[in-house]
């Protein structure tokens, strides 16, 4: 089901990074190879280690995220609908599983300013409600008017269970992928400036 036109209108943005504001360039392929993991998701792989080796893991990862960052472009309308929303006065911010230095730099290099900055270092990672609640308490929002917006299961399924409405970014990328998780979204977009529509 897609939903574009709407009279409800949001306090609160909350975005994902990677594949929503801006293009999805990890190499995860490399990543597991380097890591020597064999599991789907890395964050949850390292996750399983003991301390030490988790931190190592998480130290190379950290490098692979921060060279993304260096070099990722943002997503289609991405600004205009950041600087839109910062018009109205209205919140936003991210909530990613990557660390906080790869969105720093990302945020310094398009000049972005966030009402909140959520990564892994600050809360369990998505798709645990504990970061969308985390920054729902940073904007002093309520869930029935903030809206989690990205482009995979977990940002859904973080976003449903800490309450907020939730959208889904199709895209090239995901398009194949997403029918199953398409139940989780409550409105689907084919891009960014379509959150036009709940901006108030």
């Amino acid at each position: 089901m897609m939903l574009l036109y709407t009279d409800v209108g949001f306090e609160t943005f909350i975005f994902d990074m990677d594949g929503t504001l801006v293009e999805l360039n990890l190499p995860f392929d490399e990543i597991r190879k380097t890591l020597d993991i064999r599991g789907r998701f890395i964050l949850e792989s390292i996750m399983h280690l003991d301390e030490d080796e988790r931190q190592k893991k998480f130290e190379i990862l950290k490098q692979f995220e921060i060279e993304a960052a260096k070099r990722t472009r943002l997503m289609p309308h991405a600004k205009d609908i950041l600087d839109k929303i910062d018009s109205l006065g209205l919140k936003k911010g991210i909530v990613t599983r990557n660390c906080r230095e790869s969105v720093e730099i990302i945020a310094e290099r398009f000049g972005l300013d966030f009402d909140f900055i959520i990564t892994r270092e600050d809360a369990e990672p998505k798709p645990s409600p504990a970061p969308v609640l985390m920054a729902l308490k940073m904007a002093n929002s309520r869930p029935e008017k903030s809206i989690t917006i990205g482009d995979f299961k977990f940002d859904l399924m973080a976003g449903k269970a800490a309450g907020t409405k939730t959208a889904l970014l199709l895209t090239e990328r995901n398009r194949i992928m997403a029918k199953d998780f398409l139940h989780l979204a409550d409105y689907v977009l084919r891009s960014l400036i379509e959150l036009e529509k709940f901006l108030y």
